[in-house]
């Protein structure tokens, strides 16, 4: 038997001994492949939100920070809607890419952390947070926002949970499988406690709060698929623990799928689609 068919046997008798809660969130999108793999296969920030956080803010901000950028897959989105972008993140490898990725006068990526901004007090017009706040200490960021934003200015937190595929019912129930079910042990808990709730149940620092919620529909490939779910933490996480290679995991990643799948699901163009979902506050 393969060391795929192998490892993909055992975890399906897998007990509680992994769990969410042993996993660092400060410890995830670590590594030079996983960074590429992120930058790669991440679906883009909606211009509509960036647009957004500018109207709420009321004028063109004078720094836009963009906390938990990763590879700046979102912050790229941002050039041009601000005087200066920084980029922070816990992540160096995510940074490195970032950094060969964009270049631009405007923008500059600083390592650091949601606990400890690096810039001065009341300097920031807009943060925005893709995908990453409930990674985050919570109140311990919100006091970091408080320090660093200024009267009027803008706080959004942004996510897009819930993939699925809207052309094969059959082929989102595979994918669904994926997320909620196969690889779930090996996400933090906070990314099912707020992430798949669209931060509904985040208690906002500020008295002024706005939801807007922007479709992504993407054509995908069924392999284009799998190369999403090697952007996932948990994967990476899943790959880590069971000493397997990026396309062993894939294969046994597959292999789960294939167990919802109808003929057809893997040939052809479908398309995914995301609700992306943007809270955002004012401070008074």
């Amino acid at each position: 038997m393969s060391r795929a068919a192998t490892v993909s046997t055992a975890v399906r008798s897998m007990t509680t001994s992994t769990t969410t809660k042993s996993i660092n969130p400060k410890e995830l999108f670590v590594g030079d492949d996983l960074s590429v793999r992120y930058a790669k296969f991440r679906p883009k920030l909606p211009l509509e939100h960036v647009k957004t956080m500018v109207e709420l803010r009321g004028r063109k901000p004078s720094l836009w920070l963009d906390v938990g950028c990763g590879p700046g897959t979102s912050t790229v989105q941002m050039l041009g809607y601000a005087d200066k972008i920084i980029g922070v993140d816990v992540s160096e490898t995510q940074l490195a890419v970032a950094r060969q990725n964009l270049q631009d006068p405007s923008l500059s990526f600083i390592q650091g952390t949601s606990e400890k901004l690096p810039v001065e007090d009341s300097s920031v017009d807009v943060i925005t947070v893709v995908q990453a706040v409930h990674y985050f200490d919570i109140p311990a960021f919100f006091k970091e926002v408080d320090r660093v934003l200024i009267p009027g200015g803008v706080v959004g937190l942004i996510c897009y949970p819930d993939p699925n595929i809207t052309t094969s019912p059959s082929l989102s129930s595979a994918l669904h499988h994926l997320n909620y079910s196969f690889l779930r042990p090996f996400f933090p808990s906070s990314r099912y406690k707020h992430f798949n709730r669209h931060y509904a149940d985040i208690a906002l620092p500020y008295t002024r709060h706005h939801t807007h919620i922007q479709p992504l529909r993407l054509p995908v490939t069924f392999t284009s698929i799998l190369d999403l779910v090697s952007s996932w933490s948990g994967f990476q996480n899943y790959c880590n623990h069971h000493e397997v290679t990026v396309q062993q995991g894939l294969k046994i990643c597959e292999q789960e799928m294939e167990r919802f799948l109808k003929d057809g699901d893997k040939e052809g163009e479908h398309i995914l689609g995301y609700k992306c979902t943007m809270v955002s506050t004012i401070k008074d």
